[in-house]
């Protein structure tokens, strides 16, 4: 099996040493995949010898954009699952510890189920942990699960860009045997997420905030998300 490993940055200067640090003993082929960074994350991310594809977003400066943007990554993401046959799309700030790695390598190379020849799962989920600060005390906060992080090539496709983004099944492989994607309740494969934090660039921090307010509504809960001064991963 062919499985592509990919890391997307754009201005993640604070995070991508760390994103990176245990993903490439986990999967050594991995790859960065940089969306037009104007901080130092290319030359972080060259000094640590990991491939990197370099590509530049139209008009604006975030892949959270809620235009054109957002699509142009869309677009970059299904590119690039089409050269293996399983794609793990992961981010610049997300960190992991080896042990969750080595779980979601296992789903990645789990054997088809013997008397139907069928995958039970095609897709998969991560869980992100964060820190809140509640009176006063940050505290780590679990918000489950993030979008399909980790799927089969042949069976889905990105059809929008974010915050309204789309995993697409392809009609023509699943069947009624195959149960698709793992159930959000099963996610069991959790990693440091900085999606709420502030940000390395001005630009970032905006689209970020917009994210922020888009995942308020979402899971009905204001939660002030602070930088700290010492990350739990460290």
């Amino acid at each position: 099996m062919d499985l592509g490993v990919y890391v997307s940055t754009l201005d993640e200067e604070r995070f991508i040493e760390a994103a990176l640090k245990n993903v490439v003993k986990v999967f050594p082929q991995v790859e960065v995949i940089d969306l037009g960074s104007r901080d130092e994350t290319v030359a972080i991310v060259k000094r640590l010898g990991v491939p990197i594809n370099e590509h530049f977003l139209p008009n604006k400066s975030s892949k959270y954009s809620f235009d054109g943007p957002a699509q142009a990554w869309t677009d970059l993401k299904n590119k690039y699952a089409n050269k293996h046959d399983w794609i793990l799309l992961l981010d610049g700030d997300e960190i992991f510890d080896e042990e969750n790695l080595l779980r979601l390598k296992a789903k990645a190379y789990s054997e088809p189920d013997p008397r139907t020849g069928v995958r039970r799962y095609t897709a998969y989920h991560i869980g992100w942990k964060m820190l809140r600060e509640v009176n006063g005390q940050k505290q780590v906060s679990e918000m489950k699960p993030s979008g399909t992080k980790l799927y089969r090539s042949a069976d889905y496709s990105f059809d929008r860009g974010w915050p309204n983004e789309i995993l697409k099944r392809n009609p023509l492989v699943h069947n009624a045997r195959d149960r698709n994607r793992e159930p959000k309740e099963y996610t069991d494969v959790w990693c440091w997420h900085a999606v709420l934090l502030n940000r390395s660039s001005s630009p970032e921090r905006t689209a970020r905030r917009k994210k922020r307010i888009e995942r308020w509504s979402y899971y009905d809960t204001e939660l002030e998300w602070e930088d700290v001064d010492k990350w739990p991963w460290m």
